[in-house]
């Protein structure tokens, strides 16, 4: 899967979940005039020139705001649709199959989309989104093989929305928010600055910058060594990542991986799967 940027909806996991969530629990949707998808757009370089020139014109923000979000907002509060979405949603959490959590991940993504269109969330579902987050993986690696789960600016940038959550206000995830925080410009009453190094992470104060330097620069040293063709690392990561979300689910007593001259060794493991 791709991924082009750190925040929620800005790779094809949280797209792909998107764009089939709603069929996905149920809900036949061939006569909405608008789908939940429709309230975020794809970002990368895939994007065709035209659909990535018109997402920056005042039609489409005009449209968006006025006529896709009400829309949206209004279908999932009627007969309390939304409510209906989170249960069904919810009930599919506790698959044993489900070994990447990807069910949980979806009422994530459920959460993130309502909150999009400022649509009533209930007390209980808002803190089952709380208790949820924890337990999604997280990650500040740069992935090229694996998608699961947060990346840590996308995890506290899904906690400011919960927290500053308000029904029938819309917010969005597609805007420049605090990779510290998650704070974004209607939070903070300016917009986040951009690390001057990077150009890619944004900082609501200096103070959340400080704080979160030693792992920005960590984060910040992947792409580097992609474009140095340190290939071997990368799927290094993404092997570490998939096995602890396996050692969280099937209990695996821990192995250890080493890298020599270029190659993985993977020793047998010491555990079985249960």
């Amino acid at each position: 899967m791709g991924r082009w940027g750190w925040r929620l909806f800005e790779g094809d996991q949280d797209l792909d979940v998107a764009c089939s969530l709603v069929d996905g629990l149920g809900v036949n949707t061939d006569s909405w005039e608008h789908s939940l998808s429709a309230m975020i757009h794809q970002t990368d370089m895939l994007a065709p020139p035209e659909a990535a020139a018109f997402y920056i014109t005042p039609e489409y923000a005009d449209k968006l705001a006025n006529e896709t979000i009400p829309w949206v907002r209004q279908k999932l509060d009627t007969d309390n649709l939304g409510d209906q979405l989170f249960a069904t949603s919810r009930a599919q959490e506790a698959d044993p199959d489900d070994l990447f959590l990807a069910n949980k991940y979806r009422t994530i993504i459920l959460g993130a989309l309502m909150i999009r269109a400022g649509a009533r969330i209930n007390a209980a579902d808002l803190q089952h989104l709380r208790d949820l987050v924890p337990q999604i993986n997280c990650t500040s690696r740069r992935m090229i093989f694996g998608d699961h789960g947060f990346r840590t600016p996308g995890k506290v940038q899904f906690l400011a929305a919960l927290d500053h959550y308000q029904p029938g206000v819309p917010r969005s995830f597609q805007e420049p928010s605090c990779f510290m925080c998650g704070k974004i410009e209607d939070d903070i009453g300016h917009k986040p600055l951009q690390c001057k190094k990077c150009k890619v992470a944004t900082y609501c104060s200096k103070e959340c910058q400080s704080d979160q330097w030693r792992e920005h620069r960590a984060e910040g040293a992947a792409p580097r060594r992609a474009k140095n063709a340190s290939f071997i690392l990368e799927l290094v990561f993404c092997c570490q990542a998939t096995y602890e979300m396996l050692v969280l689910r099937r209990s695996i007593q821990p192995i250890q991986a080493r890298i020599v001259k270029g190659s993985v060794l993977l020793p047998m493991a010491t555990g079985q799967m249960h």
